[in-house]
């Protein structure tokens, strides 16, 4: 009688490489929005410490990734038109529409946990965003950004991103361009995000 183990084997092995590769290997495309709060950009050299910085903008965001079990990788292009606040410690002026600004994050992610279905992770990488004054120059901004985020199904394919963020670049402002007691700083945010995601 012919032992049935190698075909019992070849089974194992067949189901252990193939089934999972679909769970643990996805693309996916996401759309959503983001709530930025800025600090830095600029800083008065006086007791008042006013600062020049974009106030308060709503971030509009586009991404593509593939994730590899734990470890995935992405790209998130965002766009916002933000105003140009000037803010003390008991006051805010604001310029509505003074910037535009588009920019490009790439970033790696690890799944550092699951609660239940839902996916908790951490995203780190560059950022690059280019911003565009009315009636000035674009100018180009270098930095880095990191965020956590929680994944949660919605069925099918559809999944919900709740994201909270920290990003450094630098200063939006050129120079000349700031009143002679003020002067550049690193523009530091966080932000609060929530995207749809489609996994296929």
């Amino acid at each position: 009688m012919k032992s049935t183990a190698p075909i019992g084997l070849l089974c194992v092995l067949a189901l252990s490489m193939g089934a999972p590769t679909e769970a643990l290997s996805q693309w996916f495309v996401s759309l959503g929005v983001e709530s930025d709060r800025f600090w830095g950009g600029s800083l008065e050299n006086a007791p008042e410490e006013r600062s020049f910085r974009p106030y308060r903008p709503t971030l509009f965001a586009l991404g593509v990734g593939h994730r590899f079990g734990s470890i995935g990788m992405g790209l998130h292009v965002t766009y916002t038109e933000a105003a140009l606040g000037l803010e003390g410690k008991e006051a805010v002026v604001a310029v509505n529409d003074a910037f535009t600004m588009v920019g490009l994050a790439p970033e790696v992610s690890y799944q550092i946990a699951a609660l239940g279905p839902n996916r908790l992770l951490l995203h780190a990488g560059p950022l690059i965003e280019f911003w565009h004054p009315v009636d000035s120059e674009s100018r180009t901004r270098a930095g880095a950004r990191g965020a956590a985020s929680l994944l949660v199904p919605l069925g099918g394919r559809f999944g919900l991103s709740l994201a909270g963020s920290l990003a450094v670049i630098g200063s939006p402002f050129n120079t000349d361009e700031l009143l002679e007691q003020y002067e550049r700083q690193a523009l530091w945010r966080r932000g609060f995000a929530g995207s749809l995601q489609y996994q296929f």
